[in-house]
């Protein structure tokens, strides 16, 4: 960022040498904040008189320095990274430097007391996954999180015990004013940090955009503002913008804003924030009808295994008998969203794709006879050669040749999805990778009527509320939101019926006609059987496109998701 707001804009690189590379970033869960986000948040925040201001993640001083050139009588900078820290120290005015103090801490060791009184705080904090988010960090962000009334889980982030500790870092009456995830309101963890800041604010507002503020990460990004510390328990909304470019005070437009209940046992849908309130209204008619029922209730969902080396462990089944591997060890296979052309998985689609050079057999030796032995000890040495072995998903396992995790399932279920998520009867029985889900149905003779109805507006409405939107455009459901997901369930059927529905929806599905197979579903299903109003399926159609063109609007220039 070059900021021309203040005298000091002249001396501001755009980071500290050597802190710029994507590894350093990445370690430090650091991603800098454009402009025009330090501006908005700076504005908001210093909408009232302040006498500190606090940035406990300041990198490379892009909110401080704003702060500063702001008159701010005290400004205050946290960061574990000492090059960070002298970088703002020496771009800094000397006029200014009398009202700068810097902390090189994690912030987490950080007390109130040690700020000196702090009544707003502002900027981005570094986002690290659970994975890498360890050691003493960890043990001080979830101590921190403890002490505001959140016991959060193992697969915590870094950001979530941060915002509760900036929270009790502030002043009664200060403000937070913060870029976060949308991990906060998509997540097990993000929720209970969200219901606490309700509880310790007045008001929370969250801004939602359809371009994402950082096009170099996946993650898709809102901004929290804060008002009134301890004047809670306040409200919560959601305001939609189209992009940085509509950040302005008021950030508030009464019409777009929408109040969200956050009450323990309430289901918090935040995508329908996005969608009109006809859509709203449309949604709610049919999600209540007695004939929608969630996944879950039929069946259990399930994702697939885990190899460790796909290429290594994936071949042709005519490769592998010419190399002499038994036909028992190949087992036939749905790698992603790509192998289901069908409303089902048939033995003809694994050999189409095979004919297209596309291993769709997973090689797992078992029963091995005597005779099988040197075929085996060739096919194990050459993974070893190639360092298969010490893959992590490999070493950890036992032999590490041998895939675990293999599941039945009696149908196949997006994973991640881009425009077209899919449902299809195994008819192949297939195993399949942990690109897919699987469900075990407790009626297996119903599996074509509930593929049918998963390819209906209503479900792919719901996979689009209940899954976890990333910032390349990939909507992604865990097993528990797959299980969420609702279908159309108008109980038994006449089988010719649905059969010769099914045939049409089938060859719709792979001349590549995706949406008019939608259409035959919701006319027939929802319409037809289920007796839903044509204008409130209408509208089904419209909010689920509606989501999906924001999806993807965040994906423009990234390629296309894993169904194409």
């Amino acid at each position: 960022m070059r900021d021309t707001s203040h005298p000091l804009s002249d001396a501001l690189p755009l980071a500290p040498a050597g802190a710029g590379s994507a590894a350093a970033k990445k370690e430090l869960g650091a991603y800098y904040t454009r402009e025009a986000v330090v501006r908005f948040l700076l504005d908001w925040g210093l909408r009232k008189p302040r006498r500190a201001v606090l940035d406990p993640s300041c990198g490379d001083g892009r909110f401080l320095h704003e702060a500063l050139g702001r008159g701010v009588p005290r400004v205050l900078g946290c960061d574990v990274d000492r090059d960070a820290l002298e970088h703002v120290r020496q771009v800094a005015a000397p006029s200014a430097s009398d009202r700068l103090s810097l902390h090189h801490a994690d912030f987490f060791t950080l007390e109130s007391a040690d700020l000196g009184g702090v009544d707003l705080i502002v900027g981005n904090p570094p986002f690290i996954r659970y994975q890498r988010f360890v050691g003493d960090a960890r043990r001080r962000g979830l101590a921190a999180a403890l002490r505001a009334g959140v016991k959060l889980t193992g697969l915590t982030s870094s950001w979530a015990p941060f915002l509760l500790h900036a929270m009790q870092c502030l002043d009664q009456g200060g403000d937070l004013a913060m870029v976060v995830p949308a991990e906060i309101v998509q997540t097990q963890y993000g929720l209970p940090t969200l219901r606490a800041l309700a509880e310790g604010f007045g008001a929370v507002t969250l801004l939602s955009f359809e371009r994402n503020l950082f096009p170099d990460a996946q993650e898709e990004t809102f901004l929290l503002l804060a008002e009134n510390r301890a004047g809670g328990p306040g409200t919560v909304r959601l305001v939609p913008l189209r992009g940085a470019g509509d950040l302005g005070l008021p950030p508030i437009a009464p019409a777009g804003a929408f109040e969200v209940d956050l009450a323990p046992r309430t289901e918090v849908r935040f995508a329908e924030a996005f969608l009109t309130p006809d859509e709203r209204a449309a949604w709610a008619v049919c999600r209540a009808a007695a004939e929608v029922r969630e996944l879950g209730t039929l069946g259990t969902v399930t994702n697939g295994y885990v190899t460790g080396d796909n290429e290594f462990f994936h071949c042709r089944r005519e490769d592998a008998l010419a190399r002499g591997i038994p036909a028992p060890w190949l087992l036939p296979t749905a790698r992603n969203s790509r192998s289901l052309r069908g409303l089902a998985y048939l033995p003809g689609d694994v050999d189409h794709h095979e004919a297209a050079r596309s291993a769709h057999h997973l090689v797992r030796p078992v029963g091995v006879r005597p005779a099988d032995q040197a075929v085996l000890a060739g096919w194990v040495g050459e993974g070893e050669r190639r360092g298969v072995s010490e893959r992590f998903k490999c070493r950890t396992r036992t032999p590490w040749w041998l895939v675990p995790g293999l599941q039945d399932a009696d149908l196949l279920l997006t994973y991640m999805a881009g425009a077209r998520p899919r449902a299809a009867v195994n008819r192949a029985g297939a195993v399949y990778t942990n690109s897919l889900h699987g469900i075990r149905l407790a009626a297996p003779a119903h599996a074509l009527l509930v593929a049918l109805s998963f390819h209906s507006s209503l479900t792919l409405l719901s996979l689009e509320l209940q899954g976890r939107s990333y910032g390349g455009g990939i909507l992604k459901l865990e097993p528990r939101e797959m299980a969420k997901v609702v279908v159309a369930w108008p109980g038994a059927l006449p089988e010719g019926e649905v059969s010769r529905v099914a045939a049409e929806v089938d060859q719709a599905l792979r001349r590549g006609e995706y949406e008019g197979a939608v259409a035959v579903v919701d006319q027939w299903l929802l319409v037809q059987r289920l007796g839903f109003r044509p204008e409130g399926v209408a509208r089904l159609r419209s909010a689920r496109a509606r989501l999906g063109q924001r999806r993807s609007g965040r994906a423009k220039g990234r390629g296309h998701g894993p169904d194409g």
